[in-house]
């Protein structure tokens, strides 16, 4: 049974933050860990004491996780230990190409949708134009080309062409990015 909690003061959240592991952990299983419940719901001795947990609160601080090491020394590591350069110039489908095809499926599902539902409908209408350095997987476990259709729908929001604030994981058209799409006519 999920409980609303009362909220935690900036302190604490920082100091589970530090304690979390980037796009894995969520605050629950930061504190799970901590207090030593295993998936069972059986609680165990106290994972840290306080002592334990500072230590490990200044160790983290002290030693930069691999993914920021990297981006400190300008270049992402991946999983497998080596770095990845960039895509060679050329061998990307421009973001721009993906514009059209994002607008008119904002449209084409009522003026809004998922975004994952939208990534999707994005990649079926390019599917055929997609190059292989635009299907590689990065180092963030993304796909490249879904990956920058949100960099575009980014693009779009500065443009005015997509509601900027819509619900978290929601993507609206504007009534410009309408307008832009009645522009453009016909898909045929």
């Amino acid at each position: 049974m999920t409980r609303q909690l009362p909220p935690v003061d900036d302190e604490v959240f920082e100091a589970l933050q530090r304690l979390a592991e980037p796009l894995v952990d969520d605050v629950n299983s930061v504190l799970r860990r901590l207090l030593g419940i295993d998936g069972s719901g059986a609680v165990g001795r106290l994972a840290s004491t306080a002592r334990e947990l500072d230590a490990e609160l200044k160790a983290k601080e002290r030693s930069p996780t691999p993914r920021s090491a990297a981006r400190l020394r300008g270049r992402t590591k991946s999983k497998r230990g080596s770095s990845r350069p960039r895509a060679e110039s050329g061998s990307l489908l421009p973001e721009r190409e993906y514009e059209e095809p994002l607008l008119r499926a904002l449209v084409a599902r009522g003026g809004s949708a998922p975004a994952s539902e939208l990534i999707e409908d994005v990649g079926a209408t390019l599917d055929h134009r997609l190059t292989p350095a635009d299907r590689e997987v990065l180092d963030s476990g993304l796909v490249r080309w879904k990956n920058r259709t949100q960099f575009v729908r980014l693009k779009l929001v500065q443009a005015g062409l997509i509601k900027k604030g819509s619900p978290r994981g929601i993507w609206e058209i504007t009534p410009a990015g309408r307008e832009r799409v009645e522009s453009l006519g016909s898909n045929e």
